[in-house]
C-alpha cells in the first residue's frame, strides 16, 4: 500500500459496499493530491482527443520505456479516480507519468487537470466523439483546450496542425508548441502513407532535413495522427527518430481498437469493438475496403453519435457497406432498420440480429478459412468478443443487457455463468419477398396472398390479462368481430376468412414471446406468411397505457418478440400496431410488470385499446393507410 495511504486505511474498517467505496476513492485523491507535489523528477504528458488517445499513449509508453522509467493510466480507465490511482503508482525517481484524459461532458476535465497537473498535453483529433453531450466540435474543443491551458510556461503542447479546431489551440500555450500533421508546415510530418491489410502501417516520418522509415503493428491508415502525436511527445522527452522507430515498431494495437485476432483455422478478426461512434465507420470501412483477403465480413453493432433518427441512421450505413463486404451483418437494438435496403440481388449478403448470440450463431457458421472478419460495435452494449469466444469453446454469458465495459468478456468473473436467453432457430434461406395479390408456386398453379393478422402474447392462461398478452387479445377481439373459429396446431392457434373481400388469416403463437420467431416460421412452412402482407399487434412500453399507434416497418424497438420475429425473417417489412402499456412504476423490472396482471384502475383504458387495435389491424388489412 502507498505509505500516504496507510495510516488512512483505519478509517474503512467500520465501513462496507459503497460506502466504503466512497471513503476510500476520497482518501486516495487526497493522497494523490499530496503526493503529486512531491513529485518533481517526472514528466507529467496528458493525451486527449475525440479519437485515438489510448493508442498514442500506448505507442509513447512502447517507445519511452526503451530508455526511460514511469507510469501510465491502465487500459482505458480515465476518470478522476483513475488520474489518482495513476498518480499514486508513479515514484519520485521515474522519468514520466502518461495518462490519457476523456472529455465526458462540459467541465469533465476540471478535477482532473487540477490533480494532474500536465507539464506536456498532447491533442490528437477534434471530432463528433461525445457530440450527444458537447452539441457541436467546438464545444468539444472548447472543453480539450483546458489541456493545453493547464501547462506551465515551461510546458509543451503537441497538436495536429491538420485539424483545424486543434490547431486554434496553439494560441492558449504559455510554452512550447509542437505540431504534427501531413501539412508542409508540421514540425513532426508523415509522408509515404501505407497500410493495405495484411501489410500493417507504415510511415516515413519526416522532421526539417530527416527522414526515418517508421514500422508500426496497427492496422490502418487512420492511426497516422495517434503515430504522430506520441513520437512528437518522445523527442519532446529527448528521443531520436531512430529511437522512436525503434520503440514503436515493437507495440502492439491496442486492446478493441483495430486489433488482429488469427483463430487456429485461420479466420482473421479485426476487433474495432471498443465504441462505435458513426464518425470513425468510414476509416474502419476504407481498412476494409482496401484490404486483400478471401472474402470479407463486417459485423456492424451499436452505433453511437448521430443525430436524428436511429432507424435512418442504421440504413444510410446499410447503403454505405451492403456492396463493401461479401457478407455485412447488423447486431442489436436497430439492427432490423439496415434490412430496408436491400435489393433481392443482395438479400444473401445482408443479414440482421438484435441478439448478439444469434449473430454469432450465424457469423461462425458462415466463416471459412482466410476470411477478414471487422467487429465494429460498443462494448457496454454488445460484447462482440463472444463472437470470437464462441468460435473455439462453447460460450456460456449471452446477456444483451449486461452493461459492463470494465474489463471484456475474457477476462469477465461471469463468463463461465450461463445466462441469457437460449438460440432462435434461424432459417439461412432467403425469404422471397412477395407482393400483394397472386403469385404462381412452383408448379404454376395461382396462390391466394393471405392478410395475415399476428398477435404476440404468452399461450400459458396465467398471462392472459397482462400487459404482453393484448397481441392475443386483440386478435381474439377480430375472430369474435369475423366469427372465425379457432384451430390448434403445434405452433399456433389459427383462424381463416374473409375481410372486405380479401383471404385473413388470424395467428396467435403458442411459443414464448422470445421465440415468436420460430414459431412464425413454422406456421409459414403451411401457411404464406408474407412478411409485406402480414400485421403484428403487440404490446408497446414506451406508449403511455391505452395509446394505440400504427407503423409500416422498422426496428423493433426493444420488443423481443418482434425482434425474433424481423430475425427469423431478415425483413422489417411486417407492419405494426402497436399498443401503448405504458412504464413500470419505480423499483419495478420492466420484465416483470409485463407479466403481471393490469390493475382493475387500468382495465377500461386497455380494453378501449384493443377495440382500436382491433380496428386499425383490420383497416391495414384492407389496404388503407391508418
Amino acid at each position: 500500500m502507498h505509505p500516504i495511504l496507510t495510516k488512512s486505511y483505519v478509517r474503512l474498517r467500520d465501513a462496507s459496499g459503497w460506502r466504503a467505496v466512497a471513503v476510500w476513492h476520497f482518501i486516495a485523491l487526497k493522497a494523490a493530491k499530496i503526493w503529486r507535489k512531491m513529485l518533481s523528477k517526472p514528466t507529467f504528458i496528458a493525451v486527449t482527443g475525440s479519437a485515438g488517445k489510448s493508442t498514442a499513449k500506448e505507442l509513447l509508453q512502447g517507445m519511452l520505456s526503451a530508455k526511460l522509467r514511469g507510469k501510465v493510466n491502465p487500459s482505458s480507465f480515465n476518470q478522476l479516480f483513475d488520474v489518482g490511482r495513476t498518480i499514486l503508482g508513479t515514484r519520485p525517481k521515474d522519468d514520466f507519468c502518461i495518462m490519457e484524459m476523456s472529455a465526458n461532458w462540459p467541465g469533465y476535465l476540471d478535477k482532473p487537470l487540477a490533480l494532474f497537473q500536465p507539464t506536456i498535453s498532447i491533442v490528437t483529433v477534434v471530432a463528433d466523439d461525445g457530440l450527444t453531450a458537447f452539441r457541436s466540435r467546438e464545444a468539444v474543443a472548447k472543453e480539450k483546450v483546458k489541456l493545453i491551458e493547464a501547462l506551465p510556461d515551461n510546458g509543451i503542447a503537441i497538436l495536429n496542425v491538420d485539424d483545424a479546431l486543434v490547431a486554434a489551440m496553439a494560441s492558449k500555450c504559455k510554452g512550447r508548441v509542437i505540431t504534427f500533421g501531413l501539412s508542409e508546415g508540421a514540425e513532426i510530418r508523415a509522408e509515404e502513407i501505407s497500410a493495405v491489410w495484411p501489410d500493417r502501417l507504415s510511415i516515413t516520418i519526416v522532421r526539417g532535413n530527416e527522414r526515418v522509415l517508421i514500422r508500426t503493428q496497427l492496422c490502418g491508415t487512420h492511426w497516422v495522427p495517434s503515430v504522430l502525436a506520441a513520437i512528437a511527445a518522445a523527442t519532446a522527452m529527448g528521443l531520436s527518430l531512430q529511437e522512436c522507430a525503434d520503440g514503436i515498431a515493437k507495440v502492439e494495437p491496442f486492446v478493441a481498437r483495430m486489433q488482429p485476432v488469427t483463430t487456429t483455422d485461420n479466420v482473421t478478426f479485426i476487433r474495432d469493438d471498443w465504441k462505435a461512434p458513426v464518425w470513425t465507420l468510414n476509416a474502419c470501412f476504407e481498412f476494409m475496403q482496401a484490404a486483400r483477403a478471401k472474402r470479407k465480413i463486417l459485423v456492424i453493432g451499436t452505433l453511437a453519435d448521430y443525430p436524428g433518427s436511429a432507424t435512418k441512421e442504421y440504413a444510410r450505413v446499410a447503403r454505405q457497406v451492403v456492396d463493401l463486404a461479401d457478407h455485412v451483418i447488423f447486431v442489436g437494438q436497430w439492427a432490423a432498420a439496415a434490412l430496408r435496403v436491400q435489393a433481392p440481388r443482395q438479400r444473401a449478403t445482408l443479414r440482421a440480429f438484435s441478439r448478439v448470440r444469434d449473430a454469432s450463431d450465424y457469423v461462425n457458421s458462415i466463416l471459412l478459412p482466410g476470411d477478414l472478419v471487422l467487429l465494429k460495435g460498443t462494448t457496454k452494449q454488445d460484447h462482440l468478443l463472444r463472437i470470437i469466444l464462441a468460435r473455439s469453446a462453447p460460450f456460456l454469458c449471452w446477456k444483451d443487457d449486461c452493461k459492463i465495459n470494465i474489463y471484456f468478456c475474457d477476462e469477465c468473473p461471469q463468463r463461465n455463468v450461463a445466462s441469457g436467453a437460449a438460440p432462435v432457430p434461424v432459417t439461412k434461406k432467403t425469404i422471397p419477398e412477395l407482393s400483394i395479390g397472386e403469385s404462381n408456386d412452383n408448379s404454376g398453379a395461382i396462390v391466394r396472398q393471405w392478410q395475415t393478422i399476428i398477435g404476440l402474447g404468452n399461450p400459458d392462461a396465467a398471462f392472459a390479462s397482462t400487459p404482453h398478452n393484448v397481441g392475443y387479445r386483440s386478435v381474439e377481439s377480430i375472430a369474435d368481430t369475423l366469427n372465425l373459429k379457432w384451430e390448434s396446431s403445434d405452433a399456433a392457434m389459427i383462424a381463416v376468412g374473409q375481410w372486405s373481400d380479401r383471404d385473413i388469416c388470424l395467428i396467435k403463437l403458442r411459443s414464448p414471446m422470445n421465440l415468436s420467431g420460430a414459431a412464425l416460421m413454422s406456421v409459414h412452412e403451411r401457411y404464406p406468411v408474407d412478411p409485406i402482407n402480414s400485421i403484428l399487434v403487440f404490446d408497446d412500453l414506451d406508449l403511455p397505457l391505452g395509446t394505440v399507434r400504427t407503423r409500416l416497418r422498422g426496428s423493433a424497438g426493444g420488443h423481443r418478440g418482434v425482434a425474433s420475429i424481423l430475425d427469423a425473417f431478415q425483413t422489417d417489412t411486417f407492419r405494426r400496431v402497436k399498443i401503448g402499456v405504458g412504464r413500470p412504476g419505480e423499483n419495478v423490472d420492466s420484465s416483470e410488470y409485463v407479466l403481471t396482471p393490469f390493475r382493475e384502475t387500468d382495465r377500461n383504458a386497455v380494453d378501449k385499446a384493443i377495440e382500436s387495435a382491433r380496428e386499425r389491424a383490420l383497416a391495414l388489412a384492407s389496404g388503407q393507410r391508418v
